[in-house]
This record gives C-alpha cells, structure tokens and sequence, in this order.
C-alpha cells in the first residue's frame, strides 16, 4: 500500500516541483539579460545619429567657406604602434578667400625626405622644390578621390566638453569598420579595417582639431592623423615671383 502512495509523491515531485524550479530560474536568467540589456544601453547612451553627426559636421564644413584659416596635418606610419613612427608627413594648408591658397608638404622618412611648397594666387600656380627655385605655371589644381569596397558599420558618439587651447569644445568620435575579403591564388581570407576619429569642434560651430587612427584588426601597425585649424586674419598670399 505504501508503494502506491509513493509513486504519485515522486510523480508530483518531477511534474510539479521541477517545472516551477526552472521557472524561477528562467525568470531570474531573464532579469539578469534585462540588467546586462540595460547596462549596454547605458553604456552606449552617448551614441546619436548619423544625420545629425552629418549635419554637424556639414555646418562647420560651410563655415570654412569664408574664413582665413590654417590647418596643418601630420600624418605618421607605425610599424608597431607603441614605437616610433617609420614615416612623418606635415601638409600645411592656408586659404585666404576667395581665391589664394598656400601648401607646403614635408617628408621626413628612411626612404625619401623632400619639401614641397605651393601658391595659388587666384590665377597662377607657383611651385618650389626643396631650396629650388620658385617655378611659375598657368593655372594648376589637384584633385582625388575615396574609393572603398567591402561591408561598412559605422557608429557616431558625442564624447563631452573638453577645454583645448582655452576654448570650449564638443567632442565628437567615429568608429568605422570595414570587413573585405582578399583573394589570392590558392586562398581567400577576410580583412578587418578599423578607423577611429575624434573631432574637436568649438561650441560656435568651428573645426579646432581632428585625430584619425587606422589599422588592421589583429596587426600591431598603426597609421595616425592629426589636424589643427588655426584661425588667423594675419596670413597673407601673395605671388612669390612675378
């Protein structure tokens, strides 16, 4: 008698108790995903959109137009990221509107090291070489283009406030990756490109400074961009010869 009395007590135990112990632990599972949901929102709550990113950008795009400025880029090459760079070029740029522009492009590597300068004097362009003389030559203009291929993501973030040379500015940060896949003759193999920028823009709306880091997911060389806008009344273009 007592045999038949135990088999429905072990029956409810598996039917009965166990559904309700898989239930708690179900519910306590989904309210730990909840948490670690929340705690990835915040921690991505300073990421806003690309068209607002754009738009901000394109505002202070449009305020070069009329503005006599200065930006001078350095780029460097590292082989492995935490020694010294293998290659630095500076590229000095200075628009006077409506018309006149200056460049002077520096190389310093192992490889080759010259120095470029050119004027653009609203009809002319003007060129020197190293300590050459100043050539003279009708018209002149460059032009290039970006071409990329492969899956793009791109995530935009406002940063904060930083104070950079006295002045208040918003800070801003992109994150690109690219994913390509490479072919060769007996293989195929798949390539992370990660670029990050960080934009420094004042809180009127100008460019103060930009730094871009390129490299290969899983490789130790890095390429580093830096731009700094310097708004000065003071600079002026004038034909070198006549």
């Amino acid at each position: 008698m007592r045999r038949y009395v135990l088999y429905p007590a072990l029956v409810w135990l598996c039917f009965g108790v166990c559904p309700l112990f898989f239930s708690s632990c179900a519910m306590a599972q989904e309210k730990t995903d909840e948490k670690t949901s929340n705690k990835n929102l915040n921690n991505n709550e300073n990421v806003i959109k690309e068209n607002e990113f754009k738009e901000i950008l394109a505002n202070a795009t449009g305020k070069l137009k009329d503005k006599i400025y200065r930006l001078t880029k350095t780029e460097e090459n590292f082989a492995d990221r935490n020694g010294k760079s293998e290659s630095v070029k500076t590229k000095i740029l200075e628009i006077v509107p409506p018309d006149k522009r200056r460049e002077v492009e520096e190389v310093k590597s192992a490889a080759e090291n010259y120095r470029v300068e050119r004027i653009w004097d609203g009809r002319n362009l003007y060129e020197k070489k190293d300590d050459g003389a100043w050539k003279k030559y009708l018209g002149g203009g460059d032009g290039g283009g970006d071409l990329t291929s492969g899956r793009v993501t791109t995530i935009y973030k406002f940063i904060g406030k930083e104070s950079l040379n006295e002045k208040t500015a918003n800070v801003y940060e992109t994150e690109t990756r690219r994913i390509a896949n490479k072919f060769t003759q007996t293989s195929r193999y798949r390539v992370e490109y990660i670029t990050k920028t960080k934009y420094w823009i004042s809180e009127d709306g100008y460019f103060l400074k930009t730094i871009k880091e390129s490299e290969v997911a899983g490789s130790n060389s890095l390429r580093r961009e830096v731009e700094v806008y310097e708004y000065d009344t003071n600079i002026k273009i004038e034909a070198p010869i006549k």
